[in-house]
């Protein structure tokens, strides 16, 4: 592969087992439209470029992104329909091969709520305002264990941000680099009560808008009811991107309304691709506007919800899990 942004539609009958080299940015593998396979019928794929490539089914669903250095076995268990019903196992070089890079997957977050330390995301909490904390959620959702929630309190700078710290290098160059999560509120933001929430890196762990980062925020007074995605930096020259996701976030307590988001990095640092749900939401391309490698801004993880007019009810943002992951170009 070299060009960035190409999607490949593999057809039937075709080769079985794909080598995926060379330097492209956003590289997809399509499968074959399930109808003309037979059931078992597999593919593999290895990455062995410095990007993540992207495995989509034949109605654009996305599957997986590939690590660099990581494959994936896609085994075919149903075919009434043309996207078929695919069974799957992904390799991870990173997990079980420090030198390979970092996968750190947190699923219980529970311990956050003491600003206890723990795993190697390493998260801390910064809270301020009357009745704001990070608490134990109330309800147990099947296979979402460990799940907390951030409430700002009813101050109107009410502010609770977990942010990871470990990440002083910053985000940008030399790997390219993911953060992905699952996260919902129980109510939307409304004029009585109205809050901001995000999820993404950048500088600032004190509920404010970060200067420098790569984020997802939903801010219903300032910006609409969509998910927003921003790119912004000052250093290097200063400018800033933002594209309206078109993408609600989730609200509700039953435990169907999560969303999974996630923001890539490319290893050069000069665009990130953001998903909901699988997803993509940025433009074709990219988008750019993100620090110079030197200046290592995006250090924190950061997933936090801050008040933003006066409030007489605490809302709240529930996050299941964090997952980083960073893949230098040479081993370390």
């Amino acid at each position: 592969m070299s060009a960035d942004d190409t999607t490949i539609a593999l057809i039937s009958p075709t080769k079985r087992h794909f080598l995926i080299v060379g330097a492209g940015i956003q590289y997809n593998v399509m499968l074959p439209d399930a109808r003309t396979l037979r059931v078992g019928t597999p593919f593999v794929f290895e990455n062995m470029s410095p990007e993540f490539v992207g495995v989509y089914n034949s109605d654009l669903t996305l599957w997986y992104r590939i690590p660099p250095g990581g494959s994936v076995l896609c085994v075919l268990g149903a075919q009434a329909t043309a996207a078929g019903v695919w069974f799957s196992t992904l390799t991870d070089p990173a997990v079980g091969d420090p030198s390979c890079g970092l996968s750190a997957f947190c699923d219980f977050l529970q311990p956050i709520i003491s600003n206890t330390i723990y795993s190697e995301v390493g998260l801390y909490r910064n809270v301020g305002g009357a009745g704001a904390a990070i608490v134990s959620t109330s309800v147990t959702w099947p296979g979402r264990q460990g799940t907390v929630a951030f409430t700002p309190g009813t101050d109107a700078a009410g502010l609770v941000v977990g942010y990871g710290a470990y990440l002083t290098g910053g985000f940008i160059g030399s790997a390219c680099r993911a953060l992905t999560g699952s996260v919902a509120f129980n109510v939307a933001s409304v004029a009585a009560d109205e809050y901001i929430g995000r999820f993404g890196v950048g500088d600032k762990i004190d509920g404010t808008a970060h200067t420098e980062g790569a984020y997802f925020y939903y801010d219903r007074l300032g910006a609409g009811v969509n998910w927003q995605f921003k790119t912004v930096k000052t250093a290097g020259g200063a400018g800033s991107t933002t594209t309206d996701t078109g993408v609600v976030p989730a609200v509700g307590n039953t435990g169907s309304e999560w969303q999974r988001l996630r923001v890539e990095i490319a290893s050069t640092g000069g665009r990130a691709d953001a998903w909901v749900d699988n997803t993509l939401v940025t433009p074709v391309g990219g988008q750019a506007n993100l620090p110079a490698a030197t200046t290592g801004s995006l250090k924190y993880v950061n997933v936090g919800v801050t008040n933003s007019a006066t409030t007489g009810v605490s809302r709240w943002m529930r996050a299941d899990y964090i997952h980083v992951q960073s893949y230098p170009s040479t081993l370390r």
